[in-house]
């Protein structure tokens, strides 16, 4: 399974989770099932996120999109998920899952100099000013109220950490779930099939690499217009 092909399962579970967040009665079986299809989106991301690290050609460009779609996606993500006249209210107290994608790929940039600079020779001060910096981003998350905040940093880490072992992460992700969220995500433990199926292919066109960017904040925009229209 290619890139481009998670890139797709993410979109379209991330849009019926969105779609039956705001157009179906809260609580109904209904509601559960497509928010339980939605968790499968955020885990992709992550996995994403930590291949982009990986293989991307400058991170320094990867870390200023990702910051540009935050923004934004900002005004989007209040009016799909407060409305009118809410989202004015409350935009500066909760912020979009974009900004703990950023955040996540920062810390993962100061991880891997670390890594570089001081795991050999000095190990110990390697792993202090490692544990610093999670315990830093994962600050940061809290204080802005982003989405899945420290929950989303850790399953970053965990894919980082762990890449290319099956087991662990699987054993990571619900340690995460069950220690630190609720039993409503461990519907993110599907993400994990189309995960380990990945082939290390790109597939698909460069070209519509924005488009998967966009898809967030346009998506999320038209949803909110037509649920406050409604």
């Amino acid at each position: 399974m290619s890139t481009f092909i998670l890139k797709i399962i993410a979109c379209i579970t991330m849009l019926i989770d969105h779609t039956f967040m705001i157009f179906v009665p809260f609580g109904t079986t209904a509601f559960w099932i497509g928010r339980e299809i939605g968790r499968i989106a955020f885990p992709i991301y992550c996995f994403l996120l930590v291949e982009g690290f990986l293989h991307t050609s400058s991170r320094t460009k990867y870390l200023i999109r990702l910051f540009v779609f935050a923004l934004i996606s900002e005004f989007p993500f209040d009016l799909a998920v407060y409305g009118i006249p809410k989202s004015a209210e409350l935009a500066m107290q909760t912020q979009n899952v974009m900004f703990t994608l950023f955040i996540g790929l920062g810390l993962l940039c100061i991880y891997d100099w670390l890594l570089r600079k001081y795991s050999i020779t000095q190990p110990v001060t390697f792993n202090a000013l490692a544990v610093m910096a999670i315990i830093a981003a994962s600050g940061i998350t809290i204080w802005l109220a982003s989405d899945y905040s420290y929950v989303g940093i850790l399953f970053i880490l965990i894919f980082y950490l762990f890449r290319g072992k099956k087991l662990w992460i699987a054993a990571g992700l619900l340690f995460v779930i069950l220690a630190f969220s609720n039993k409503f995500e461990l519907g993110a433990m599907m993400a994990l099939v189309p995960i380990f199926l990945y082939n290390g292919k790109e597939g698909g066109k460069k070209s519509l690499r924005y488009a998967f960017y966009a898809f967030y904040p346009v998506h999320l925009l038209i949803l909110g217009l037509i649920g406050n229209v409604m």
